[in-house]
């Protein structure tokens, strides 16, 4: 049964140049062959939902020992343990597991906030919201060049984010605290494509940690402010803690 969710908002800022893939069935003369996902209405870039969950779980999947060792069971595809901490926060379908777990971790896609457009609209060497990384790749035999350009989001720029966890009446307690361990886990890692070479790098910024009991759903009660504005995601972790 239902006994509250924890709300965390704040802003995922860019390190450095953040490309996640999207497509363009019509690539225009001198356009990028590997552009970044857009939305459809506004057209500018934007970080599914779908890209950083994927990444939490995955991340999660290899600090997790318990977790690990049902991805190696199933031969690389997701845990399907119900006791692991991957199945806890992201759940399982059926298909995965025969038997439906539900998640209890819904994350929002995130888009740019009003002072990024802002920098994005005033800046002459940002096009639509991206700037383009150029690489060259050489063939080790005939050292012919394959010059080639990637699309990236630039450095400096800020998504508002919410990621919401449920907590049901028999869940572990320390969900929230491996969360915000996996959330860690992203910021030391990347997000998006080409993160060996250079992009994805991000930080969770200005983090704010509400809960919101049953009964700010059934009798309009307030929800209660664990974490208000925290710069960073540590500073974030040390206020839940009492520190």
């Amino acid at each position: 049964m239902f006994k509250e969710n924890y709300v965390i908002n704040g802003e995922i800022e860019c390190k450095t140049g953040l490309h996640i893939g999207g497509s363009d069935d019509s690539i225009d003369i001198g356009g990028s062959d590997n552009p970044v996902i857009r939305d459809a209405i506004s057209g500018h870039p934007f970080i599914p939902g779908s890209s950083l969950k994927g990444k939490l779980r995955s991340l999660l999947e290899l600090y997790d020992k318990q977790s690990a060792d049902s991805v190696i069971k199933n031969r690389g595809k997701v845990a399907t343990d119900p006791d692991c901490l991957s199945s806890k926060l992201f759940g399982m379908s059926a298909s995965e597991s025969g038997e439906k777990y539900p998640t209890r971790t819904i994350v929002r896609d995130a888009y740019p906030t009003d002072e990024t457009l802002e920098l994005w609209e005033t800046s002459d060497e940002i096009l639509k919201g991206t700037e383009r990384k150029y690489e060259n790749t050489i063939n080790r035999i005939t050292s012919k060049a394959n010059p080639r350009n990637i699309e990236r989001v630039p450095k400096g720029s800020k998504f508002n984010f919410e990621i919401i966890l449920t907590v049901y009446e028999d869940d572990d307690e320390s969900n929230l605290d491996n969360l915000l361990e996996a959330m860690k886990l992203v910021e030391d890692n990347y997000l998006g494509g080409s993160g060996s070479r250079g992009s994805g790098q991000i930080g969770f910024t200005n983090i704010r940690i509400a809960k919101r009991s049953k009964e700010y759903y059934t009798a309009d009660n307030s929800e209660e402010i664990l974490v208000e504005s925290s710069k960073t995601l540590n500073e974030a972790i040390d206020k839940l803690n009492g520190n």
